[in-house]
């Protein structure tokens, strides 16, 4: 495939799977940028989540098993990231 297609292809998929993480825990999305980087980050960290847990890989499943390793990695992140830089209301 060119290098083009796939960067693009690769782009479209952490973008859809940071705004699906963000949609889940936070009820709105990140913008596009935001999105693009916590899905393409998510999906380095789910790969490795899946692959410390020893749970087999499911890069058979192609672009599919990539979204789900970028959901599930957002979704680490921004349960770690949004705990640690959430501003709490004073009392």
């Amino acid at each position: 495939m060119d290098f083009w297609v796939s960067t693009i292809i690769m782009l479209c998929i952490g973008a859809a799977a940071g705004w699906s993480a963000s949609i889940i825990l936070h009820g709105q999305g990140m913008g596009l940028v935001g999105n693009v980087v916590v899905g393409f980050l998510g999906a380095y960290v789910g790969r490795w989540m899946f692959d410390y847990l020893h749970i087999p890989p499911i890069c058979d499943w192609s672009y599919m098993g990539e979204f789900i390793y970028g959901i599930v990695g957002s979704l680490a992140l921004l349960l770690i990231f949004g705990r640690m830089f959430v501003q709490q209301e004073p009392y």
